[in-house]
């Protein structure tokens, strides 16, 4: 298996794929996700050091007025363009399993994977956003039936990518005969995974098929041990070690006010609001019983990243807070921010250093 890099912590750009990446908001500045920006902005990645691309997997957006993330590039494709035009960067594909046919998805991946040279990664989705499937005609089903579906899938693929002869599977939801896949991943070695699991069901398929799992933060950097340590105590249980990443967003500037104010201007004064509600909605986050000021709380978050964790300040204090996420024990941070050309060259110039002098990144190579 194939480790995502070399730092201590590992640093990618997620959601460039989707119009207005991670921040759902009407600001002027907002980010256009058209191919051009999508090839300059993984250039740029690739040149100061990141490590991935991780897209996001969307086939309708949340709605209001800019229909946020409306507008998307299909993932496979996407990954397989951007490793064409890279050196280092690792990109991932999204892949819904419930969506595409696994033997299909295989041989798509290693096409991608032998593009790469060995630099695609896959990012399994079971699928949870009943609007988006009931455009492809497909009904997720029960929650339980969705990892059933999962685990036939990745089977099915794992047996593909190493296979030397034609083998059947017959399956609940699948069934295939006489499969035989060549070319085999690129120099043998299977592409990483990675998956979310947030149901007891969702971290068990999650641990174990995944090499580096998801967990979303949710009250504070304080829940980051616990969650971490169970995650790995799922997966020592199964005889597997994985490594935990997590979403955020990054708001940096010259001083801390100024992020503050611009974090403030884009993502509630120019919040799009009925998009950010239906995210509340589609997380569950509008039932009985949930208190108003989480999902206040959670409203900005949805403005300011599509729920992810927020990091604002300047560069010390950018880095202090990823140091001390890592310190919990995350091991790769998938950042969104608000205007990806326009932010990363500051963050690359002003916070790559400081974390590599505090010992989580490896000199640029």
């Amino acid at each position: 298996m194939r480790k995502l890099t070399r730092h201590t912590l590992s640093l990618g750009l997620f959601g460039a794929n989707c119009s207005g990446g991670l921040a759902t908001s009407l600001f002027p500045g907002r980010w256009v996700a058209s191919w051009d920006n999508n090839l300059a902005l993984a250039r740029m990645a690739d040149e100061a050091g990141l490590d991935f691309m991780l897209p996001l997997g969307r086939w309708k957006g949340y709605g209001g007025e800019t229909d946020h993330n409306g507008s998307s590039f299909e993932t496979l494709t996407w990954a397989s363009g951007l490793l064409a035009a890279t050196r280092s960067i690792m990109a991932f594909g999204t892949v819904h399993v419930t969506a595409i046919n696994p033997v299909v998805a295989a041989k798509q991946m290693v096409t991608a994977d032998h593009i790469g040279h060995g630099r695609f990664g896959l990012n399994i989705v079971c699928g949870w956003y009943q609007d988006e499937f009931d455009m492809l005609g497909v009904d997720l089903g029960t929650h339980d039936d969705r990892y059933v579906l999962g685990q036939e899938w990745i089977d099915i693929v794992n047996r593909a990518w190493t296979a030397a002869e034609p083998f059947d599977y017959a399956g609940r939801f699948f069934q295939v005969k006489g499969t035989v896949m060549n070319p085999k991943p690129y120099a043998g070695e299977r592409p990483m995974l990675v998956c979310a699991g947030a149901s007891d069901d969702g971290k068990k398929f999650a641990v174990r098929n995944a090499d580096m799992l998801f967990t979303a933060i949710r009250g504070g950097p304080d829940e980051v041990p616990g969650s971490v340590a169970a995650l790995k105590a799922l997966a020592a249980a199964q005889g597997r070690d994985i490594g935990v990443f997590t979403n955020v967003y990054v708001v940096c500037r010259r001083t801390k006010k100024e992020a503050e104010e611009f974090h403030h201007y884009y993502a509630v004064e120019m919040a799009d609001r009925d998009a950010a509600e239906t995210m509340v909605v589609e997380r569950g986050l509008d039932k009985p019983g949930v208190p108003e000021e989480r999902r206040r709380a959670f409203r900005v978050r949805a403005a300011g990243g599509n729920g992810a964790w927020p990091i604002i300040g300047d560069p010390d204090d950018c880095a202090r807070q990823m140091r001390e996420l890592s310190e919990r024990g995350i091991a790769a941070l998938a950042i969104g921010l608000a205007n990806y050309l326009d932010d990363l060259p500051y963050f690359a110039a002003e916070v790559l250093p400081r974390l590599e002098r505090m010992g989580l990144r490896s000199l640029k190579m």
